[in-house]
């Protein structure tokens, strides 16, 4: 085939930067009955669920002969591809074209899946690559139709001012301009994009080809002659923070300036919500230390490992389930339980048995290395661990440093099944807003890996996954 292309089965979600087609792609499996069967044509309705994307759409019905036949095609299509192909069978479009669209076709159609294809349109006058997404539906004569997302990814025209505007930064490009007056600089604006014009307040006139304090009426208030001149000088790139007030609020921006052939680039980057962190980060910090001092004032201490206690467990579990509903962070929990500790009580005797816990603790407690990190014993043989800034395989890391720790201090345990030396069985999940309620909730669901671990044969770690619980032997013999 001479168009070159690239196209994607699976998974195309991950395979793709487009939010409209992720979207399409999840709407599409959504409304999907079941694996292999394809939803209706009526539940995709171009004036129903398919509205914000109908603009894009092209819908097309299959004939008896093999052939296709547009159904429908949305005004932004039109407009991009100089084309409308409603009425119009593919037969009757150039047959490169042709054939290239009907092997995706029928191929979707065959899989009852969709399809995400990247190509050049070699006879577009503009558009370079389109990306597409072909789906499956339907129709209401029991045939497969097939609906096709249409968006340009790269144009000749408009390429680089869609990708300036659409930053999240404000850019702008300098030429330097000596003025009359000795000593004197002007600037010529060469581009400038959306977000800065907005920070500089351009009016509806277009800047570039005029001098950014005549364009900007915040030009003086962003304060950046002398830094581009320094640049333009110097060829040394430069970078510092600036605060701008806007909308009664203030905002701070990173502002970097590099070098160009004959003037300076400026790049403007909201950090506003890094500062906002880093101040909640220094307001949490004193709530934490003054959460410390409250714990040390009730002496929330498990009288024989020293650990913390289970009261002291709640408390700081639903801190930290607040702070990662509110900073976004992830959260890591980790249930672990000695494994046959009633046997082993009964056969050493609780005196052995109270620094069997203690010995299990210095354990615990000598893995975890961050300050945030704790670990509590949560009652009888249970301790708890709470990992902030952690995700699932983060605890599974420190699971697995907890097992060669205790690998290496060897306790031995007469009573266990599986070898001569102590063993724990663990739990392991990572807070879910969607599936934890509650910090009570979230404990829930480690002890439920922890309970499949141990059911399973214990001196296994159990995982909390969001499809289920996947249990993992130790890789070490409790043999020892």
């Amino acid at each position: 085939m001479a168009i070159w292309h690239k196209q994607v089965w699976s998974p195309i979600e991950s395979a793709v930067d487009n939010a409209d087609v992720v979207a399409l792609h999840r709407l599409w499996r959504g409304l999907s009955p079941a694996p292999g069967q394809l939803p209706a044509l009526s539940d995709l309705a171009l004036d129903g669920p398919l509205s914000p994307f109908a603009a894009r759409m092209t819908v097309y019905r299959p004939l008896p002969d093999g052939d296709y036949l547009g159904h429908f095609c949305g005004d932004e299509f039109r407009h991009d591809s100089l084309s409308d192909p409603t009425g119009l069978c593919l037969s009757q479009q150039a047959p490169e074209l042709a054939d290239f669209q009907r092997s995706h076709f029928d191929e979707v159609a065959a899989r009852c899946l969709p399809l995400y294809v990247v190509h050049f349109a070699h006879s577009n006058p503009w558009v370079l690559t389109w990306e597409r997404l072909v789906m499956p539906a339907r129709g209401d004569d029991g045939q497969p139709w097939i609906l096709v997302f249409n968006q340009p990814m790269e144009a000749r025209a408009k390429l680089l001012e869609t990708v300036l505007n659409c930053a999240s930064e404000g850019l702008l490009a300098l030429r330097r301009v000596r003025s009359a007056e000795p000593d004197s600089t002007h600037w010529l604006v060469t581009v400038a994009n959306l977000p800065f014009a907005t920070l500089a307040g351009q009016t509806d006139e277009p800047a570039q080809g005029r001098l950014a304090h005549e364009v900007f009426p915040n030009w003086a208030r962003l304060d950046l002659d002398a830094d581009c001149l320094a640049v333009v000088q110097t060829r040394n790139p430069r970078e510092r923070e600036l605060e701008l007030p806007q909308d009664g609020t203030s905002r701070w921006f990173k502002v970097h300036i590099g070098p160009l052939l004959d003037g300076c680039m400026v790049r403007l980057t909201d950090v506003t919500a890094i500062k906002d962190k880093e101040q909640a980060l220094q307001d949490n910090a004193r709530r934490l230390q003054a959460d410390n001092e409250q714990l040390r004032q009730l002496a929330w201490r498990d009288g024989l490992t020293g650990l913390l206690n289970r009261r002291a467990l709640d408390v700081i579990l639903d801190r930290e389930v607040a702070r990662s509903l509110r900073l976004s962070e992830p959260l890591a929990l980790v249930m672990c339980d000695i494994d046959h500790f009633k046997a082993f009580n009964d056969f050493y005797g609780h005196l052995i048995g109270d620094d069997c816990l203690r010995e299990v603790g210095q354990v615990l407690s000598g893995v975890i290395q961050r300050a945030t990190d704790m670990v509590a014993r949560y009652g009888g043989e249970e301790f708890t661990l709470v990992l902030p800034n952690t995700v699932l395989n983060g605890g599974l890391d420190l699971v697995q440093r907890i097992q060669q720790a205790l690998h290496e201090r060897g306790l031995p345990d007469a009573t266990s099944p599986e070898g001569k030396l102590l063993t724990l069985s663990f739990g392991v999940a990572e807070f879910d807003p969607r599936r934890d309620a509650s910090a009570h909730a979230f404990l829930e669901r480690a002890d439920s890996a922890l309970y499949r671990a141990k059911h399973q044969g214990r001196n296994r770690v159990g995982l909390a996954y969001p499809q289920g619980i996947q249990v993992l032997e130790s890789q070490l013999s409790p043999a020892g």
